[in-house]
């Protein structure tokens, strides 16, 4: 199968792998984040793909960066605390994604940051 069909075909897997990463780690992962994410982690060998639409999307400073816990609502942190309970780590250090490869997409990422905490 040539690689456009089987890019064609997984498509509708990729939309459900990035919905579902954008609904674990919270409202403040955007879809076109997450979407890069899921193919840097489901198709490495896209990363010149990623890399060439994060140029024309140029915003903030690439490379994984934390939000403030703090400043988080209450239910925010405690679904937050649940998952770090459950899983040890935010959705998307699950990825296991190199930070150096986030960065050269050129992928801004805001994570979680450290809880005030656990």
């Amino acid at each position: 199968m040539n690689p456009h069909t089987a890019r064609w075909l997984l498509t509708p897997l990729r939309q459900l792998r990035t919905h579902r990463l954008m609904a674990q780690h919270g409202p403040t992962l955007p879809y076109e984040t997450a979407w890069a994410l899921i193919t840097l982690r489901r198709a490495p060998d896209e990363a010149g793909f990623v890399r060439a639409w994060a140029g024309e999307n140029p915003g903030e400073e690439p490379g994984v960066h934390y939000d403030r816990w703090h400043e988080l609502s209450q239910a925010e942190q405690r679904r937050r605390r649940q998952w770090l309970h459950r899983h040890g780590h935010s959705p998307v250090q699950l990825l296991r994604l190199d930070a150096d490869l986030i960065k050269a997409a050129g992928l801004h990422v805001l994570d979680w940051g450290p809880p005030s905490s656990l």
